[in-house]
């Protein structure tokens, strides 16, 4: 191998080693070899101390068979034999059992045999009928003591048999064999099982590296479309600004300039959530903690989020803890877009009712930071606990009628990404039907020791310089009529009275969003307010 081949696998070697996956597949061959040692290992064992030990057992009985069957020819020996051909008819017999083989094992059975006579019963001179032949050193052999008893039960000598271990051997041998070849089996498939893993796992990650690789270009190319599309729209969104600023133009074109204002505003925040979104997907993404006026930055929240609860006629609350520090360190950018995220989306899933924000202090183990929980509830159409997990993904939207006709999808998606990079989770508890509570704790520096005082509040109605009764009226019969034009005639003659000026800047955001039914429900909320300040002034 020359030296550029050489380097080339040694640096597809170094970027394999620090692939994630070859982690995962060392992890998963390492789990297999060792589950095949362990496997092995329990076989020895059973095999060591409970096979084996019984085997001995089954031949150790048996060799005390053949020595006791033996011995019964020998008994026989000494009983029917005449003195005189006694010694040659044992020495015949001994020799006929040293010389007979076990068919079973191939070997003689009786490796030894010792024959030690009573002469005391036996009518023979001592020591003639003693024998003692074959292998003496045989070690492995079962060795057991016959006593020769005859009829009458009187002993007339002892026969110590040395019995061959071949049967021992050979079933031994049989049985490991069946053991280890049936185990074999098991052996063979866990390594089937490593190799098929091993492949799904290998053709798994490929599929899902390349499933980020579209899934990146298909982010960058999200991120270019969506940059490329801002320019035209600002360019729109820019002359709509200029035509507004002509009063002929707007007199003659008023409802089809601020269709296109409208329409192309929306379509720059759907634009914006789609870069936002690719950004937010980008391993490159950082915050930037700075300090933040806490105060300021919740008053600013409240205040966006009034006039979109003004529009739909929902009722505001806000509850803000009075242990919250004055002055934090966070991306200040990124968690106002959090939270404005979730407060329009609360908006947005609720036709009636309330919407609750709030920021408490909990328990925090660390001496230097605190530890706070922002919470958006609402009174919405709420979630089904089977489709909470579903909410997180990009693009996804439940189905119902608000999803049908409004957003992208990513809202949410953004928020838990932004919050995963602040180590903190998104939470949601909602049912169908019951609203949804969304919530999360964030861990933030505290700079100083000064905190925010305020309580939970409740925004009041507030009492506005109405305009004549006369005026009133005409202005809820053409929100009954949805009567843009003649609203917005009436609108300009009232814009001559500067007393008026606060009562129009809450009423425009209604007609711009042609929301006349929050629009007359606003207005007999103002004149009820305003009556009930009158009857309480005494007369």
């Amino acid at each position: 191998m020359n030296k550029a081949n050489h380097q080339r696998l040694r640096n597809w070697l170094a970027s394999f080693r620090q692939d994630p996956a070859f982690h995962t597949q060392i992890l998963i061959s390492t789990v297999f070899i060792l589950l095949i040692a362990v496997f092995n290992w329990s076989l020895d064992r059973y095999w060591q101390h409970s096979l084996q030990p019984r085997l001995y057992k089954v031949a150790e009985t048996q060799a005390k068979v053949l020595a006791e069957s033996q011995s019964a020819v020998l008994l026989q020996t000494l009983e029917r034999t005449a003195p005189n051909y006694l010694a040659q008819a044992l020495t015949d017999t001994v020799q006929e059992m040293l010389i007979v083989e076990d068919p079973a094992i191939g070997e003689r059975f009786v490796r030894h045999l010792t024959l030690q006579i009573d002469y005391s019963t036996v009518d023979a001179e001592a020591g003639t009928l003693d024998i003692s032949e074959g292998d003496a050193n045989c070690t492995r052999c079962f060795h057991t003591d016959v006593p020769l008893i005859n009829r009458q039960g009187e002993i007339l000598g002892l026969a110590s048999f040395a019995i061959s271990d071949g049967y021992l051997r050979t079933l031994s041998k049989d049985m490991r064999s069946k053991l280890f070849a049936e185990s074999s089996i098991v052996i063979a498939l866990v390594i089937a099982v490593w190799v098929v893993m091993m492949v799904m796992f290998y053709r798994l990650h490929s599929a899902k590296k390349l499933i980020e690789a579209s899934d990146h270009a298909k982010t960058r190319f999200m991120a270019n479309v969506t940059h490329e599309l801002r320019t035209p729209l600002n360019a729109i969104l820019g002359y709509t600004q200029l035509y507004k600023q002509d009063a002929q133009l707007m007199q003659r074109h008023r409802q089809g300039i601020e269709t296109i204002d409208r329409s192309a505003d929306h379509l720059l925040l759907m634009i914006s959530d789609i870069l936002e979104f690719s950004r937010a997907n980008e391993d490159s993404l950082t915050l930037h903690p700075e300090e933040i006026d806490l105060g300021k930055f919740l008053s600013t929240i409240v205040e966006m989020t009034r006039v979109s609860t003004r529009l739909k006629g929902l009722e505001f609350l806000y509850d803000f803890s009075e242990q919250l520090p004055a002055i934090i360190v966070a991306d200040e950018k990124r968690l106002r877009q959090i939270l404005l995220n979730l407060l329009s989306n609360a908006i947005k899933f609720t036709e009636h009712g309330k919407v609750i924000f709030s920021v408490k202090t909990i328990p925090c183990r660390s001496n230097h930071s605190r530890r706070l929980r922002f919470a958006v509830q609402d009174s919405g159409i709420g979630i089904d606990r089977g489709q909470i997990k579903s909410i997180f993904i990009p693009f996804h939207q439940l189905d119902n009628a608000i999803t049908r006709a409004e957003g992208t999808g990513l809202g949410l998606t953004i928020s838990q990404r932004l919050l995963n990079l602040m180590n903190s989770k998104l939470q949601v508890s909602s049912e169908a039907g019951s609203g949804s509570v969304f919530w999360f704790n964030l861990e933030v520096q505290a700079s100083g020791s000064e905190t925010l005082s305020r309580s939970t509040v409740v925004e009041e109605p507030t009492l506005l310089n109405l305009p004549d009764p006369a005026v009133l009226a005409q202005l809820k019969e053409h929100a009954k009529r949805h009567n843009v034009l003649a609203l917005r005639q009436l609108i300009d003659t009232l814009k001559a009275s500067e007393q008026h000026a606060q009562f129009l800047q809450q009423v425009q955001p209604f007609i711009q969003q042609y929301r006349f039914k929050q629009l007359l429900e606003w207005l007999d909320n103002q004149e009820k307010t305003a009556r009930s300040q009158n009857d309480s002034v005494p007369g």
